[in-house]
């Protein structure tokens, strides 16, 4: 059963999204986390499958970047304010499931309640953790600490991760992929991979 569902804006940060899902994956092995675009198998009814997800899981991490409160429809009209956006309905619904809901902020300053939707305003009462990118990898092992803490069933993957990785990055419709790369040497990539495609970065320090 997935224990950790990530809920994701596809219009957001997808760096952040795809580094979790790498390093959480890595952690806690790959049917531990469900990120729709690599967990739904082609030909199943993708809707449902999603929302199966939700109530099947444990924890969703609902994942904010600088994009996530303001990205608009073809309307220009928020997506939040819509009751039929995933991202929306997928937090309601492991709301009303009792699920754990954490939310995690890509180096973005907390979301206020006068923001949100009522049906939301919920998630600014909830304990976040935020993944600094200069920081990623202790704050994404800090959660993932936490989340070993607070979810009796999740366990270690049998094979835990040396001292290389991969890091998979979707932009503008193609991947990014680093893998198999020293630490020090992929480290100094992506803060290259990332400075390029957040040209204003800076921007989003606390």
């Amino acid at each position: 059963m997935t224990q950790i569902f990530l809920n994701y804006r596809t219009e957001d940060e997808k760096f952040g999204v795809a580094l979790l899902d790498e390093m959480l994956s890595q952690r806690f092995g790959t049917a531990a986390v469900f990120l729709a675009a690599k967990s739904i198998d082609l030909g199943v009814p993708w809707e449902q499958a999603m929302f199966d997800a939700v109530t099947g899981s444990d924890v969703l991490l609902a994942i904010i970047g600088r994009n996530w409160l303001t990205a608009t429809n073809e309307h220009g009209e928020r997506r939040l304010d819509d009751p039929a956006d995933f991202v929306r309905r997928e937090i309601q619904l492991a709301l009303e499931h009792g699920k754990q809901v954490i939310p995690v902020r890509l180096d973005v300053p907390r979301v206020r309640a006068e923001h949100l939707p009522d049906d939301l305003k919920a998630l600014t009462t909830l304990q976040d953790i935020e993944v600094r990118f200069r920081n990623r990898e202790l704050d994404v092992n800090r959660l993932a600490d936490k989340l070993r803490e607070q979810v009796p069933g999740l366990r270690p993957a049998k094979q835990q991760p040396t001292s290389t990785f991969s890091v998979n990055a979707t932009s503008v419709g193609k991947v990014v992929q680093a893998e198999h790369i020293d630490r020090v040497v992929q480290a100094d990539h992506v803060d290259k991979l990332w400075q390029a495609e957040h040209m204003t970065f800076g921007d989003f320090h606390a």
